[in-house]
């Protein structure tokens, strides 16, 4: 073999002992991945509609009244003023209040 690829072999040789030292030494050059216990947020997805009428009171046709008027999910009938969702429903603010309590217990 010639001198020329004698060197260029040599060479070779370096580079990859240079780079079995970097891979050998990454974990102390990178630093470790962060590992979280909770899992990836949902982006831009709807909140699922719960079923209303798992709370005492309310039944199909008050479920579907306070559907057509955006009130689909627990959180959303637990954040509904009082008043509001007594008038909608169509029942007394008594009443309402119970289901405001029971959905914010179930949000």
């Amino acid at each position: 073999m010639n001198q020329t690829v004698k060197n260029l072999i040599r060479i070779g040789g370096v580079i990859a002992g240079i780079g079995a030292a970097i891979w050998a030494m990454s974990d102390r050059i990178l630093p470790s991945p962060e590992i979280h216990d909770e899992p990836p947020p949902l982006f831009r997805t709807p909140a699922q509609p719960d079923d209303l009428t798992e709370i005492n009171g309310i039944g199909p046709v008050k479920a579907s009244n306070l559907n057509e008027a955006g009130v689909d999910t627990f959180a959303a009938l637990a954040a509904m003023p009082v008043d509001e969702l007594a008038s909608i429903a169509e029942t007394s603010a008594t009443t309402a209040a119970r289901w405001s309590e029971d959905a914010r217990a179930r949000a």
